[in-house]
């Protein structure tokens, strides 16, 4: 749904008047299972019905409940179905080396399915394997050069949606390690997972699409083959750099980018800031020194009246996350007294076929569709089970998390590859303002104890 802003916006609104929503078809409600009962248990919960003009469904009505679970289980199959369609359509036009992503890539326009030079930023592409490989410009130092000199990014290009007006290292690197620049259409190179999680992995060389000299190429096989050797060295380099202490845990509250750590200042700035300059962001610095110690005084004052202290921490918590163990039961139970009604409702079909009431045939397609009915609320039941104890679990997490502040405060701070690791579970994250205060956003859902701390 985090995408479907419409769909978010139609929920809003029902929330705040409506009795019922009206679609065509179910289709364009949901195709996906799980998506759909959500949105549908939340509409029940506030007397909100749906009414599905195609399939003739009114969930308010006796029977809407069950023909939708049945009409939404065809929706999420038929997506699915189209899904394998595509990719099949997507392999075969891959292979006859015609061009089928959604973006071209930077340097080059699409024609249908061709792609040719785009004579705007078809130099720039060479200029940026030139200035890397042979006047040893890195990542950062390009990003910069690319933002200075106004070359708009390869998504302002394309006019994609949310395109960053700024050139990032991640973008470089990917031009850098593009097969298609040296003429060869490089496709089927990763493929979605899951529908619903849109995850992607990335396919083996040797099951790629490969059709050689589709289009111009811009670079050489060797230039892409010695950037990609060279990105891999350094990235080898700083993997072996000694991390920061805050790494991946300070952040700048301004712009939510993360703090740098600047060796020859001793401190942290702002990661904006450090790209970009003061244009979009101030450096909010400070000495490492002084963060260490102002996390320090953060959490002395948790063991002090540690009950009243660390619990108004979890009650924010509790808050911001909307957890309500209440709601849940009372969900749980909905759906366990329906389970109970799908049981009742096949025993009495079951008596209605001996009894010479319904045909085998009557019989096998309503019990079939009791069955779905009843492998949907299973899973609805397995789901709120797990969300029920987890909000049970938040009182035993809440007492680990207190045992950790104590042992944290005891801990010898000398031992800072220690004090590290305690404090990257303590701690989810650390806002940084521009004055140097602190706002500590503390890991209380997960607070795994270091044994031996």
């Amino acid at each position: 749904m985090k995408d479907r802003s419409d769909l978010q916006r139609l929920l809003r609104d029902a929330r705040a008047s409506f009795e019922y929503v009206l679609f065509k078809f179910i289709s364009r409600f949901a195709r996906d299972i799980q998506d759909g009962i959500n949105m549908k248990r939340e509409l029940d919960s506030l007397g909100i019905g749906m009414i599905f003009i195609e399939q003739n469904i009114d969930t308010k009505t006796a029977d809407g409940e069950l023909m939708f679970s049945i009409h939404l289980s065809v929706a999420q199959q038929e997506s699915e179905a189209i899904s394998k369609r595509v990719k099949f359509g997507r392999r075969e036009k891959a292979a006859k080396g015609k061009f089928n992503g959604s973006l071209p890539p930077f340097g080059y326009i699409r024609n249908e399915s061709i792609l040719e030079l785009d004579p705007r930023y078809s130099l720039v592409v060479k200029d940026i394997f030139r200035l890397y490989l042979y006047e040893n410009m890195g990542l950062y130092r390009l990003s910069q050069y690319l933002n200075s000199a106004g070359i708009p990014t390869p998504r302002t290009i394309a006019g994609a949606k949310n395109a960053g007006l700024l050139w990032q290292q991640s973008t470089i690197k990917l031009i850098l390690t593009n097969p298609l620049y040296t003429g060869n259409m490089v496709q089927n190179r990763s493929e979605t997972i899951s529908l619903r999680t849109k995850k992607r992995k990335l396919i083996p060389s040797d099951q790629q699409t490969v059709v050689l000299n589709t289009h111009p190429a811009l670079v050489s096989m060797e230039d892409i083959h010695e950037a990609q050797q060279k990105l891999k060295k350094e990235g080898e380099r700083r993997s072996n750099d000694q991390e920061s202490f805050f790494a991946h845990i300070a952040v700048c509250a301004d712009c939510g980018m993360g703090m740098h750590f600047k060796k020859d200042r001793g401190g942290y700035t702002c990661g904006k800031y450090g790209k970009y300059g003061k244009k979009y962001c101030s450096s909010h610095y400070i000495k490492a020194d002084d963060l260490l110690t102002k996390v320090k005084q953060h959490l002395k004052p948790l063991t002090t009246g540690t009950q009243i202290k660390t619990r108004r921490l979890v009650d924010i918590f509790k808050k911001e996350s909307g957890c309500s163990a209440d709601n849940h039961d009372k969900d749980l139970r909905q759906v366990e007294s329906k389970l109970a009604q799908l049981t009742k409702k096949q025993s009495r079909l079951l008596d209605l076929l001996n009894e010479g009431e319904l045909t085998q045939e009557e019989w096998r397609i309503q019990n079939t569709l009791v069955r779905n009915e009843n492998t949907l609320l299973s899973e609805c039941k397995s789901e709120l089970m797990m969300q029920v104890k987890k909000e049970k679990d938040l009182n035993t997490n809440i007492q680990v998390f207190e045992k950790q502040v104590k042992n944290l405060l005891h801990l010898d701070i000398e031992d800072e590859q220690i004090l590290k690791q305690i404090v990257m579970k303590l701690i989810q994250k650390i806002e940084v303002f521009d004055d140097g205060s602190l706002k500590i956003h503390y890991n209380i859902t997960n607070p795994n104890l270091i044994q031996g701390a």
